[in-house]
């Protein structure tokens, strides 16, 4: 075959390639109808088994929890910071405004100088999951410096970022009853 044979042997066949991979397109309204959201898909078969038995290999007292994916909500009140010995005390609460537990939160203080060099620092991290709607009291200590001049407060967990806003008030958590007291 010459050289301009072979240009439409290998257009056709490119043409044929394509057309047999596209294989056309759906009207429009059948388009609409399959892009309707039924919501987040219901877990597999397997991820059930394996979460129960981790479940039964945890014990009783463990439950398994859903908890935030990206982005999460708290809300927390000024901080205090206190002199104690040589320390600066810094205390404040929080509370989980998302719609699931967090897990692995975790609370950074960065103290600075006039200049904005890092001084000194602190962090605290929750290995338990924070629930929705739970009030967390945090206490961070770093020693003190007399080149301390302000501080920072940087809010993460194991699944991404948080959204911290500020209240000028959290109320106290309510107190459970203990097993065995109330009723009797």
């Amino acid at each position: 075959m010459t050289r301009p044979g072979h240009v439409l042997l290998f257009g056709f066949l490119a043409c044929a390639l394509t057309a047999a991979a596209c294989g056309g397109s759906a009207p429009a309204e059948e388009e609409m109808e399959m892009e309707v959201d039924a919501g987040p898909a219901p877990p597999s078969a397997a991820a059930v088994a394996a979460a129960n038995r981790l479940s039964s290999q945890l014990g009783d007292d463990i439950r398994l929890v859903p908890t935030v994916r990206g982005l999460a909500e708290i809300g927390y009140e000024q901080p205090t910071a206190r002199r104690d010995g040589n320390f600066i005390v810094t205390r404040f609460r929080i509370v989980n405004l998302a719609e699931n537990a967090i897990a692995g939160l975790q609370v950074d203080e960065f103290w600075f100088d006039s200049d904005g060099n890092t001084v000194t620092g602190d962090s605290v991290r929750f290995r338990e999951p924070v629930m929705s709607g739970d009030v967390v009291d945090i206490e961070l200590r770093v020693p003190r410096d007399p080149a301390m001049d302000r501080s920072n407060y940087e809010f993460s967990h194991q699944n991404g970022d948080i959204k911290a806003t500020l209240f000028d008030e959290i109320e106290d958590p309510e107190e459970e009853e203990e097993a065995g007291e109330g009723n009797s």
